[in-house]
């Protein structure tokens, strides 16, 4: 998988969660993995989250939901 953007917002295009948003923070602070985070809302007000330990487990993660993201610029 390409470059995966850490902390930016995407939208999930097809796959498990079609429609929802997605984005992806590194958890330096409390484990040193990633936090997966989906919501149907682009405030991410509501949903739920992942958690992968490294960023292979993240790269293999992505590739089993079968997810096709469109990493959105900026705002949404």
């Amino acid at each position: 998988m390409d470059s995966i953007p850490v902390g930016r917002v995407g939208r999930i295009l097809s796959g498990t969660d079609a429609g929802s948003f997605i984005r992806i923070q590194h958890d330096d602070e409390s484990t040193g993995g990633f936090l997966i985070l989906v919501s149907t809302q682009a405030d991410f007000l509501d949903g739920f989250d992942y958690w992968v330990s490294s960023s292979s487990e993240l790269d293999s993660f992505l590739t089993e939901a079968g997810w096709l993201i469109q990493w959105l610029d900026g705002g949404v």
